[in-house]
C-alpha cells in the first residue's frame, strides 16, 4: 500500500558546521552502545546465569537446511535493534532490582524484555527434534551434538549434524480397493509428487497424501478423506532407497452388529441434485417469515431438457438480486459430479460480490432406500447469503498530497452495492483540501498565508460485476472475477500562480487470468485541463521558452488507450520468495489525428490540432515495475526493486503532458530528494527553483532491508539509485538528455535508514535519506562528503505503508 506520502525536505533546523560537533554526536551513541551491550550480560552473570546470545548450526552435507534446523532450537535469544544491542534486557536490567515500584515494574516488564538465559536442558531437548527433521529428509540413523560456548556472561551454542547418505525414492506402487476408484487413479497417479530418484521426504508424504485426497473429492467423492491412505515404506541400506506403496482401502462402515465379519464397502460417486440459493436469508429468518418465494432459474434454454433447473432462488416479498447475477457465482450444476474446488470458488465468487455479511455454502446427502443400489450418491447443495447494508456513507479526515504537496483535507462518500438489483456499484465522493504550495521565487506573488492552495472535486463511479462488451466471452477462468467500470469527475485547483480545472471521463476492465495475473483494460479515457494563469507567472512561463511548462501550465485535452498487466504470486505467511511485477502501456491522440487528416481539420495558431477548441496530446508512453522479495529470518527480508519507464511525443505534441511525464524522488522513489526535485540527467542549476522536474526516460533501483526493532516498531536500511532523463537535447536543460556513454555518472545514489510503525491496520513510516551521489551538483563536490555532514542534509519523508 503506498497510499498517502509526504515529503519534508528541511526537517529539523539545527546544523553541525564543524567536525567538532561530528565527534561530539557520534561518541555518545557509542558510549551508549557499548554500554548497552556490556552491561546486560555482567548483570545476568551476577544473578548466576549466562545471557544466551546465538544458536548456530553446522551441516556435513550441503542438501541440509540449516534454517529448518535453528527454528527447533531452544531457547530463543533477546531480539537486537539494529543488529547491534538488546535494549530490551537494558532495559530490564536497569529498573530491576533495588526499590520495587509500579512505575519501575512497567518499565522493566513492558518497555524492557526479560533476559533469556542459557538452560541446557532445553539446549539437549532440542536436539531432538532435529533429529526426527533429519530422518525425515531421508537421512536415516541422522545424530545431532552440540557445543557450549561461555565467554563475559554469555552463551552460544553451536549444534552439528552427523549424517550419511541420503536415502531416495525407489519404486513407487499403488494398491487401491475398488474398480471405481482404481479407474480414477490412474490419472492421479500421473501427477504425483513422489518420483523415483528423488531424495526421501516424509514431508512430502505428507503433501502426497493431502494432494490425492483433494483430487479425489474434486471428482465427487464427498465421503472421502485422508484417512483412508496409507504409505508402507521398504527400505533398502545396501541400494539407499525407500520403495513406497500406496494403499487405499475401502470404506468400512460403522456397525452395531457384534460378528466376526468385516465388511468393505466401495467409495460412492457423489453428485449435485438441486442447488437451492436463499439470497436474503437474514430478512426472513430475523422476521420469523416462514412463507417464502421461490424462483426456479435455467441460464439456457437447453437446460429444459434436464430435471432440475439451474438452481432455485429463495426470496421474501421481493427479488432483490437478479439470478443472473447469482449465475456468474455459480461453479456447481444439477447432474455434475460433487467438487470441493467448484464448492470453495462458488463461496469465494459470493463473497466478493460484496452484498453479505456472512456465505453458506452447505450440501446434504440425500437418504436411499436399503433396497436401492445406485452405485452413486445424491446432494443437495444448500446456499445461504446473509445480507449486508446496501447504501454506506463516508466522512473522512485525510493528509494529502496532490501533486507532492502537503495539506489536509476531507471528503463525503456514499456508496450504494446493489443500484440496478445485480450486483452493480454506485460511488459518489465530494472532498476538498487546503495544501501548502511550495514558493517559486517569482516575484510580485503573494506568500504570506500557509496553506495557500486550495483543491476540490467531485468523483462518480459506477462498477458491473462482469464484463460489458459487444462480444460473448465464455468464462476466462477459475478466477477470472471481471468488473467494468466507468468512472468520471471533476476537479478544480486554485494555486498561487494559477486557477487550474480537470475533468476526465473513463471506461475500462479488469479481469483475473489465474490467481496470481491481472488485466486492466481501458479502452477510453478522455481528461481535459482548463488552465487561467495569474499574469506576473504567465510572462515568466513565456521567459523560459521550453514547452515542457508551457504544455504545464496550457489548456490540453488527452484521449488515451492503456493496458496494464500485475503478476504477484505472494503466499501470506509462507515465508517463500515472490515476484511482483507491473507493466504499462499507454497511447493518447491516434485517433484524433487520424481523424484530423482524413478531414482535412483545422490547426490552431501554433499549427496544431484541436477538438473542442482545445489542443491534444500524441505521445506512446510505457513502464514497468519489477519487485523480488526475500524473506532472510523470521521478520526479517530484503526487498528489490527496479523500474524503467520512457515516453515519446510525438504527431501533434513537441512534449509529453507534465502529469504524463516521469519524476524522481519523494518517499516512494529517491528518498534522499524531495519529490519532482531530481533531474533531468546532470542538468545543473545556479539559482534554487521549486519547478517540478519531468523528463521523458525514467530508471530506478531499490534496495531495502527490513527487520523487527521492537514491539511494532519495525526498521529498513535502504540503497536508492536513478534518475529521469529528456530524449532530447533542451537548451534550457543542458546535460538533461540521455547519453548511454555517461548514464553511470547521471545516477543518482541514496541511502538512508527508515522507521516502520506497525499498528496491524496500518503501517506509518519515516524514511531519512542521505544523497550519497547527486548528478545536479558541479562534478567536484557531487559525493557526500562525511565529515561536511549537517542534519539538514537528511531529506526526512512521511508515508502510509511501504514505499513497494
Amino acid at each position: 500500500m503506498n497510499g498517502f506520502a509526504l515529503n519534508l525536505h528541511t526537517f529539523h533546523p539545527m546544523r553541525n558546521s564543524s567536525l567538532l560537533s561530528l565527534v561530539r554526536f557520534i561518541i555518545p551513541v557509542l558510549l551508549v552502545s557499548v554500554f548497552v551491550s556490556c552491561s546486560p550480560a555482567k548483570r545476568v552473570q551476577k544473578r548466576g546465569g549466562y545471557l544466551h546470545v546465538s544458536n548456530t548450526i553446522k551441516t556435513d552435507r550441503p542438501g541440509i537446511n540449516s534454517d529448518d534446523l535453528v527454528n527447533f532450537a531452544q531457547p530463543k535469544p533477546n531480539n537486537k535493534i539494529l543488529g547491534l544491542f538488546r535494549s530490551g534486557v537494558w532495559i530490564n536490567d536497569l529498573f530491576s532490582g533495588g526499590r520495587d515500584t509500579r512505575t519501575k515494574r512497567w518499565l522493566a516488564t513492558k518497555l524492557g524484555k526479560e533476559p533469556v538465559l542459557l538452560d541446557s536442558a532445553y539446549v539437549d531437548n532440542s536436539m531432538i527434534p532435529m533429529t526426527i527433521y533429519l530422518n525425515n529428509k531421508g537421512y536415516f540413523g541422522a545424530k545431532v551434538s552440540r557445543t557450549i560456548q561461555l565467554k563475559r556472561g554469555r552463551s552460544k551454542v553451536r549444534y552439528f549434524t552427523h549424517t550419511s547418505e541420503p536415502f531416495k525414492f525407489g519404486t513407487i506402487s499403488y494398491i487401491i480397493a475398488g474398480d471405481s476408484l482404481r479407474y480414477f487413479m490412474d490419472g492421479i497417479q500421473k501427477s504425483s509428487l513422489l518420483k523415483p530418484g528423488k531424495q526421501y521426504d516424509a514431508y512430502l508424504i505428507r503433501d502426497e497424501r493431502e494432494r490425492i485426497t483433494r483430487e479425489l473429492r474434486d471428482i465427487g467423492y464427498y465421503a472421502f478423506s485422508r484417512e483412508y491412505i496409507f504409505f508402507e515404506i521398504d527400505t533398502s541400506e545396501y541400494q539407499r532407497t525407500a520403495d513406497v506403496a500406496v494403499r487405499i482401502e475401502n470404506l468400512r462402515p460403522r456397525s452395531g452388529i457384534k460378528d466376526d465379519t468385516v465388511r468393505y464397502l466401495n467409495h460412492e460417486r457423489y453428485f449435485i441434485n438441486n442447488i437451492y440459493v436463499n439470497s436474503n436469508f437474514a430478512d426472513a429468518a430475523s422476521m420469523g417469515v416462514t412463507q417464502t418465494d421461490t424462483l426456479a432459474f435455467r441460464a439456457k434454454s437447453d437446460t429444459l431438457l434436464r430435471k432440475s433447473p439451474d438452481f432455485y432462488q429463495i426470496y421474501r416479498t421481493q427479488l432483490r438480486l437478479r439470478p443472473i447475477v447469482l449465475s456468474r457465482s455459480l461453479f456447481i450444476f444439477p447432474g455434475q459430479p460433487y467438487s470441493q474446488k467448484y464448492i470453495n470458488l462458488t463461496y469465494n465468487r459470493l463473497q466478493n460480490l460484496g452484498l453479505s455479511r456472512i456465505v453458506s455454502v452447505n450440501v446434504n446427502p440425500l437418504a436411499i432406500s436399503n433396497d436401492t443400489l445406485l452405485g452413486y450418491r445424491l446432494l443437495d447443495c444448500d446456499i445461504r447469503m446473509v445480507r449486508a447494508p446496501v447504501n454506506m456513507f463516508t466522512v473522512d479526515a485525510e493528509g494529502t498530497v496532490a501533486g507532492g504537496y502537503f495539506g489536509i483535507g476531507s471528503s463525503l462518500g456514499y456508496r450504494n452495492r446493489n443500484i440496478f438489483r445485480g450486483a452493480e456499484t454506485l460511488r459518489l465522493k465530494l472532498k476538498g483540501a487546503f495544501e501548502l504550495e511550495p514558493d517559486f521565487n517569482i516575484e510580485g506573488i503573494d506568500k504570506s498565508s500557509i496553506f495557500n492552495s486550495l483543491e476540490s472535486g467531485f468523483e462518480a463511479g459506477l462498477d458491473f460485476p462482469t464484463l460489458l462488451t459487444p462480444f460473448k466471452f465464455k468464462r476466462l477462468g477459475l478466477n477470472s472475477k471481471a468488473t467494468t467500470s466507468v468512472d468520471m469527475g471533476f476537479n478544480y485547483q486554485q494555486r498561487t500562480l494559477y486557477t487550474r480545472y480537470v475533468s476526465y471521463l473513463s471506461f475500462g476492465y479488469e479481469w483475473n487470468a489465474s490467481q496470481v495475473a491481472r488485466h486492466l483494460f481501458t479502452p477510453v479515457e478522455l481528461s481535459s485541463v482548463s488552465i487561467v494563469r495569474d499574469s506576473i507567472f504567465s510572462v515568466y512561463l513565456k521567459d523560459l521558452g521550453d514547452p515542457r511548462f508551457l504544455n504545464q501550465y496550457t489548456d490540453h485535452l488527452v484521449l488515451a488507450m492503456k493496458y496494464s498487466f500485475v503478476f504477484n504470486n505472494q503466499v501470506l505467511n509462507s515465508g517463500k520468495n515472490y515476484w511482483f511485477l507491473r507493466g504499462n502501456i499507454e497511447s493518447a491522440g491516434n485517433v484524433l489525428n487520424l481523424y484530423s487528416n482524413l478531414f482535412d481539420a483545422k490547426t490552431d495558431i501554433n499549427g496544431n490540432y484541436t477538438l473542442f477548441g482545445i489542443r491534444y496530446a500524441q505521445y506512446l508512453r510505457t513502464d514497468i515495475d519489477i519487485r523480488f522479495y526475500q524473506p532472510v529470518r523470521q521478520g526479517q527480508s530484503i526487498a528489490y526493486r527496479t523500474a524503467f519507464g520512457i515516453g515519446v511525443p510525438y504527431g501533434n505534441s513537441l512534449a509529453l503532458p507534465f502529469e504524463k511525464g516521469f519524476f524522481a524522488g519523494g518517499a516512494n522513489g529517491l528518498r534522499g530528494w524531495p519529490i519532482r526535485s531530481v533531474g533531468p540527467g546532470e542538468y545543473y542549476s545556479k539559482v534554487k527553483s521549486s519547478f517540478e522536474r519531468v523528463g521523458d526516460i525514467w530508471m530506478e533501483a531499490n534496495i531495502e532491508y527490513r527487520f523487527p526493532m521492537y514491539s511494532f516498531l519495525n526498521g529498513g536500511l535502504f540503497l536508492d539509485a536513478g534518475n529521469i532523463w529528456l530524449l532530447k537535447e533542451s537548451q534550457d536543460f543542458p546535460q538533461g538528455h540521455f547519453q548511454a556513454s555517461r548514464f553511470l555518472k547521471s545516477l543518482a545514489v541514496d541511502s538512508g535508514l527508515g522507521f516502520r510503525f506497525d499498528f496491524s491496520f496500518f503501517i506509518f513510516r519515516i524514511d531519512g535519506g542521505i544523497p550519497v551521489y547527486d548528478p545536479g551538483k558541479l562534478s567536484g563536490s557531487r559525493w557526500f562528503r562525511p565529515l561536511k555532514f549537517q542534519m539538514r542534509d537528511i531529506n526526512w519523508n512521511f508515508g502510509i505503508g511501504y514505499p513497494f
